[in-house]
C-alpha cells in the first residue's frame, strides 16, 4: 500500500522513477521508505536526477541507519531485457559491497565513482554527450538528405568514419532510416536529463553551452507534439523545417 510497507518487509530495495519529485516522494514523502525506520535497508536508487537532490535523499535516510546508493544505469531496455547494463554507483565502499551480487545480475559492467552522488554526476554527463549528439547527429543527416545523398549511403559512410558512436548507430539505423520512433528513452525524459546536468552546472560555475542549445531542440520537437517519441524524433522538427525526410531507407 505504500513504499514504507514495501521497506518494512525487505533487505534490499531498488527503485527506478524518472523525475527528482518521484524520488523525494517515493523515499522522503509521506508514507515514503524514511517513515519505515528500518535500520540496515540497503536502498539503490537507479534513476538518472540530479546529484544534489541523490545526496539529499541519502543524508535524510543516513539519519534514520538506512544506506542509499545513487546507481543510475545505461543502456536502454535492450541492456535491460539483456542484464548488460552499465551501472554508475555512488556511496559508501561498504554499501557498495552489499550492493555488488545484485547489481552483477543487471548488468555487465558495474562502476563505484565515488561518494553519494558520484553514481548520477556520471550519469549527466553521459546523457548531456547522449542527447547533443543525437541533436548533431539528426542536423548531419537532415543537411546530407537535402544536399541529395542517399541517407542510408551517408548512415554507412559515418559508421565507418570518425564521425562513428553508438548514437549514430542507435539513432540512425534503428529509428530514423525505418521511420519508426516508438520510444526507448522519451524526449521528456532527455529534457529532465538535461536540466539536471544544467542545474547541476550553474551550481558549480560550469558553462554548458551545447546542452542548453540541445535541450532547445528538445523542447522544440516536444512543443510539436513528439515529447512521448523516442529522442531520435528530434529529428523531425529539423525535417519539417528543411522540407526534407531522412528516410525510410
Amino acid at each position: 500500500a505504500s513504499p514504507a510497507e514495501v521497506a518494512a518487509q525487505v533487505d534490499w530495495l531498488g527503485t527506478c522513477l524518472l523525475t527528482p519529485e518521484q524520488c523525494e516522494l517515493i523515499y522522503l514523502g509521506e508514507r515514503g521508505v524514511a517513515t519505515s525506520k528500518k535500520k540496515g535497508l540497503l536502498c539503490v536508487d537507479f534513476a538518472t536526477i540530479a546529484p544534489a537532490t541523490s545526496r539529499r535523499i541519502g543524508g535524510e535516510l543516513a539519519k534514520l541507519g538506512i544506506s542509499y546508493l545513487d546507481a543510475p544505469i545505461s543502456g536502454g531496455s535492450w541492456g535491460a531485457t539483456d542484464a548488460t547494463l552499465s551501472i554508475m554507483v555512488g556511496g559508501t565502499e561498504g554499501d557498495f559491497a552489499r550492493a555488488k551480487p545484485v547489481l552483477e545480475l543487471l548488468g555487465k559492467k558495474i562502476f563505484h565513482m565515488g561518494p553519494p552522488g558520484a553514481g548520477v554526476s556520471t550519469k549527466i554527463c553521459n546523457n548531456m554527450i547522449t542527447g547533443t549528439v543525437h541533436v548533431l547527429l539528426g542536423e548531419a543527416m537532415v543537411l546530407g538528405t537535402k544536399a541529395g545523398i542517399d541517407p542510408r549511403k551517408l548512415y554507412e559512410v559515418l559508421a565507418g568514419s570518425s564521425a562513428r558512436s553508438n548514437t549514430l548507430e542507435r539513432m540512425v539505423a534503428k529509428f530514423v532510416l525505418p521511420r519508426k520512433f516508438d520510444p526507448d528513452s522519451t524526449i521528456e525524459s532527455i529534457i529532465k536529463d538535461l536540466e539536471c546536468a544544467i542545474s547541476t552546472g550553474k551550481a558549480l560555475g560550469v558553462r554548458l553551452l551545447l546542452a542548453n542549445i540541445a535541450q532547445q531542440c528538445f523542447v522544440e520537437a516536444a512543443g510539436r507534439g513528439h515529447g512521448q517519441k523516442d529522442v531520435s524524433a528530434v529529428i523531425l522538427p529539423m525535417e519539417e523545417v528543411a522540407k526534407v525526410q531522412v528516410g525510410p531507407a
